[in-house]
């Protein structure tokens, strides 16, 4: 079975007219993905490119595998790494991206080559890795949905930002919402036209979303609702795909596809979607490895409610400090004096119920409900304690311990991030 996993960047959860026809139409996409599971109750694991993409690939979260925000450039030593593991089994393995830089230091397991933006160019450039025989995976990172959305300065804290605080929203909104539908119908639903269903598994996501609020310009600074939510659609040859449990993560993906196509499970708290959702919730923590543990979870699960105590899933962002310089920021903390503070981070742990957003240093608590929109302020759950919790997660982590390394081009990612508006 083949392999096509689709990243549609800054794609918000309610961006799909299979569900939102009165925001946007994709017929040509729509025919091509009538089949495929969907479901809008998915949540990201960051809110910025770099540390989504490494969960997803490593099936670690942030905390784990190192990169917790879209400045940081190192990564935990010996983290799994999915296409490196498909080379291992056999497959002929492609990763593209529209926005190759920005991927920079983010070990998916193959090198990551640039796809050309125009739609024509692009289908053909994947087009030619679909020919051949034998067993293919291919990875396409689909970056012109991604701020400022085609605007002329290609800043995305540039006139999009300032509309933003003008209160220009409308024209925003309708930038990326013909993003959105030209990469749907321009782009992927030609290269999925081209492919024997009866033999690619395909998932596509949104790696987080998209706000357009005067504190959130875009995203990575927040945990909201709208940057945290995305869609998810799979297709599984011959097999009903549609995901277990009330809500799921991108941290699922990983081992999903590893059972899929048996290549053995791996460390890391997700599960695979196309499984029953756990429900002993006496069952401890156990870290699935080379033994053939089978992944496991605090709490006993992860998705669902699962009768009082829903289990809980994580997510987390070290925003881009507003000051950023490359020398203090692109470099790992060596005690010199440049970094002496812990940085602002925030956390949300979650279920269908239930949102804890901690916000540190101070360690303050904000409860809300994960699929409201509006992330009305709530009572605190009484199911489960947010700082104890994540310290179970944090603690439960074999990954968390390891040495941090360095394999990033420095010039590149920091040429991107400074043209984007991450860094001064």
């Amino acid at each position: 079975m083949n392999l096509l996993m689709l990243s549609v960047d800054s794609l918000r959860w309610d961006m799909v007219a299979r569900t939102h026809p009165d925001l946007l139409a994709t017929p040509r996409f729509d025919e091509a993905t009538r089949g495929f599971a969907f479901t809008d109750r998915c949540f990201s694991v960051s809110t910025a490119t770099r540390p989504v993409h490494q969960s997803i690939f490593s099936g670690l979260y942030p905390f784990e595998h190192g990169i917790t925000g879209q400045h940081r450039r190192e990564r935990r030593r010996g983290i799994p790494r999915l296409l490196h593991r498909l080379v291992q089994a056999g497959y002929r393995v492609s990763a593209l991206s529209e926005a190759a830089p920005i991927l920079g230091g983010v070990d998916i397991g193959a090198p990551v080559q640039d796809l050309p933006a125009d739609a024509a160019s692009g289908l053909d450039r994947l087009t030619d890795g679909l020919s051949g025989t034998g067993d293919r995976a291919l990875f396409v990172h689909y970056w012109s949905t991604h701020a400022p959305y085609g605007a002329a300065d290609g800043r995305a804290l540039g006139e999009t930002a300032e509309l933003i605080r003008q209160g220009a929203h409308d024209v925003v909104r309708e930038r990326y919402r013909q993003a959105v539908i030209s990469c749907f119908e321009d782009k992927i639903a030609p290269l999925i036209e081209r492919l024997d269903l009866g033999s690619w598994a395909i998932v596509l996501f949104g790696d987080h979303g998209e706000r357009w609020a005067v504190d959130e310009l875009y995203h990575g600074r927040t945990l909201h609702h709208d940057v945290l939510r995305v869609p998810l659609f799979l297709h599984v040859p011959y097999r009903d795909a549609q995901p277990a449990g009330e809500i799921c993560s991108l941290i699922d993906l990983e081992p999903t596809i590893r059972s899929l196509l048996h290549l053995g499970p791996t460390q890391g708290f997700g599960r695979d979607l196309l499984l029953a959702c756990p429900t002993d919730l006496s069952t401890a923590h156990d870290i699935a490895g080379d033994s053939g543990h089978e992944p496991g979870h605090p709490f006993g699960g992860v998705s669902g409610d699962s009768g009082d105590h829903p289990p809980l899933y994580l997510a987390q962002i070290e925003p881009t400090p507003v000051d950023a310089t490359d020398e203090i920021h692109l470099v790992r903390p060596d005690g010199s004096g440049l970094q002496t503070q812990a940085p602002d981070q925030l956390w949300a742990l979650f279920n269908a119920r239930h949102k804890a957003t901690i916000f540190e240093p101070e360690g303050r608590v904000a409860w809300s409900q994960p699929l409201d929109p509006t992330e009305t302020p709530t009572s605190p759950s009484g199911t489960f304690d947010a700082l104890e919790a994540r310290a179970q997660l944090c603690n439960g982590s074999e990954f968390a311990r390891g040495e941090l390394e360095d394999g990033i081009q420095a010039q590149a990612l920091e040429s991107r991030l400074r043209d984007l508006g991450y860094l001064a």
